[in-house]
């Protein structure tokens, strides 16, 4: 089977594009008719750049607007398809594809919808050609596949067939089976494209929000089960429609599509040869903080009344480890090559693993950059990860890969990591639910938006099945917004915000706030509208308020408890978590409320 990428998924100019596209592996490509026409040559020139860069042109689409129209415009329509095909030929490719009608005047006709396919279809057939055509969740009539497939049974014409769509499929919860009777030599393409589960028209939905296999929400592996089960063993298009990815470099994009495939058809056992099987993630082993020396000093006075304690030391380095409970950081001075401007941040996570060897091997093989071994760093396998961050792939103690002279016990206040957040581009979102997913096997949950007081807020998370490994990838519309100052401030997307857990939260706040600890300031108004939420009991909401400890509830009787740090030098903060009853969420419902809270706490909007 053939793998092909259309150019509206890509930004830049058309050659940027094809380029792009040639270098991530690609050999086929449909030109969408806005690129055809904003190219500064002929389609033969057009068709002589593709095949130089070993790309075959499959398909020039769509035909917009064209069947099932009154007069004069049926005549004027088959005048321009004339024209229309043309092109197609001067192209050099064989298919073209009409997208069902959505123009008000189209006639809920089936014997003319069919009479003018088929007419199309003779005008293609004397030039070699061949028709496709597409049901549009949109379209005047016709919106879906079944509708589309008897339009073509009805039109009866062997250089007619069908172009199937998942996105079209899923978004009118009409997806194909896998015991469909279509068979498969009347698919003439396919198209895949994902896309999150979100609560908007379909049009909306397919113009903003549509993505790669393995970046939305919908059971991809399934509709291609089904598809290939027709028989069907032609070309798949990656068709996708969103702003976000043209703003883009072209290569991310296009490097973004050929690994989504890889991924996909790997987990049908389709790929030859199969990708390394990876291995299961665990829990985070450490986290990796760098900085300055007068930094290092004021994180590790910030630290302390966290429960943290200096557990060991390089004899040559400046390094140390901190701990609590199983949470490890490595502190790190040694860090000249890093530039000013990261500093102090969090350099990267030690993801806890069965084996590191085939996860690195698996981290190549879809496009990952595996870095080199850092003279003095931790001694384990690393993979490029957000921004300049590490991921670390951690299969033995850390002590034993670091020359480390023990100090003393670790602190006991903190159980573990809970969650960790990635701040990106919007972009980059899609990028890493793909990683995350494909790479690592980690499990995608539902989007959430919040409002952030100069902007919207917007966050996928992952975790594996045990939970012991959650990440949350939030990016941000507005740059004032938290996540933009934190992206402005660095310079590129990294790590802002780590949760730890305990068994009890407001133990632990109490023990911390008599070692020094001020945590991020709640307003009494949060505690009153708790009251109205949940009727808690007052000495219970005077004790969260005295604390600033924030509460949330879910609809199976899960409770969570957080607090949060004030932010590091504007750079990082911490959130220390408790969870009760089986409650697996962040809290979204406070969200709002720490955000207003910590842009109080960093001033008002940015002059200038």
């Amino acid at each position: 089977m053939e793998w092909s990428i259309a150019t509206c998924a890509l930004g830049g100019s058309l050659e940027e594009k094809l380029l792009a596209i040639a270098q991530a592996g690609f050999r086929a490509v449909e030109i969408f008719e806005e690129d055809l026409a904003g190219f500064p040559g002929t389609p033969r020139e057009l068709r002589a750049l593709a095949e130089d860069l070993g790309l075959r042109i499959v398909a020039l689409q769509p035909l917009r607007d064209y069947e099932g129209m009154p007069e004069p415009y049926r005549s004027r329509n088959r005048e321009r398809a004339l024209r229309w095909l043309d092109l197609v030929a001067e192209l050099g490719t064989e298919l073209t594809y009409v997208c069902s009608n959505t123009s008000p005047l189209a006639l809920d006709d089936p014997e003319a919808i069919a009479e003018d396919l088929h007419a199309l279809a003779e005008m293609a057939a004397s030039r070699g050609l061949r028709v496709g055509y597409e049901a549009l969740a949109w379209g005047r009539h016709v919106k879906d596949w079944p509708r589309a497939w008897e339009v073509v049974r009805r039109a009866d014409h062997p250089h007619l067939g069908l172009v199937l769509d998942s996105f079209h499929c899923f978004v009118r919860n009409n997806p194909l089976p896998e015991s469909t009777e279509l068979p498969g030599e009347k698919l003439f393409l396919v198209q895949l494209s994902d896309a999150p589960n979100l609560l908007m028209d379909p049009l909306a939905l397919s113009r903003h929000h549509r993505a790669m296999p393995g970046q939305g929400d919908w059971p991809m592996e399934a509709f291609l089960r089904a598809v290939l089960a027709t028989g069907y063993r032609g070309v798949i298009s990656l068709e996708i429609f969103n702003e976000w990815f043209r703003t883009a470099p072209p290569e991310w994009v296009a490097q973004d599509g050929m690994r989504s495939l890889k991924l996909l058809f790997d987990r049908l056992g389709l790929l030859l040869p199969p990708l390394p099987p990876g291995s299961r993630v665990q829990g985070v082993a450490f986290l990796e903080l760098g900085g300055h020396e007068e930094d290092l000093e004021a994180l590790k006075d910030f630290l302390r009344p966290l429960g943290f304690k200096p557990v060991a030391r390089h004899p040559a380095l400046e390094q140390e480890l901190w701990a609590s409970g199983s949470v490890r950081l490595l502190l790190r001075g040694d860090l000249e090559e890093n530039p000013a401007q990261e500093l102090p941040s969090v350099l990267g996570v030690g993801l806890s693993v069965t084996k590191a060897a085939p996860l690195a091997a698996r981290a190549r093989e879809v496009g990952l950059e595996l870095l080199p071994r850092e003279e003095g760093g931790p001694g384990f396998p690393a993979v490029r990860g957000v921004g300049r961050t590490r991921l670390y792939l951690v299969d033995e103690p850390l002590e034993t890969a670091l020359p480390l002279k023990p100090l003393g016990e670790p602190g006991s206040a903190l159980k573990q990591v809970d969650h960790l957040t990635n701040v990106v581009s919007r972009f980059e979102v899609y990028s890493w639910l793909l990683l995350y997913k494909g790479w690592l096997g980690l499990e995608v949950n539902p989007v959430v938006e919040v409002f952030d007081p100069y902007g919207m807020f917007y966050s996928r998370s992952l975790r594996n099945p045990e939970g012991t490994v959650q990440i949350a990838i939030n990016t941000a519309e507005g740059r004032e917004t938290l996540a933009s100052r934190f992206l402005q401030a660095l310079g590129h997307a990294g790590i802002q915000h780590v949760a730890f857990q305990v068994s009890d939260l407001l133990a632990f706040a109490e023990e911390a706030r008599k070692a020094g600890f001020r945590p991020l300031r709640i307003p009494s108004a949060y505690y009153r509208l708790l009251s109205a939420r949940y009727a808690l009991p007052t000495p219970f909401l005077e004790r969260l308020e005295a604390l600033n400890v924030l509460y949330d509830e879910d609809p199976k009787g899960g409770v969570f408890l957080h607090l949060y740090t004030p932010s590091f030098q504007g750079r990082f903060f911490f959130e220390v978590v408790e969870r009760q009853n089986g409650y697996a969420g962040f809290g979204a419902a406070n969200a709002g409320v720490r955000l207003q809270a910590q842009a109080r706490e960093l001033g008002s909007r940015t002059k200038g």
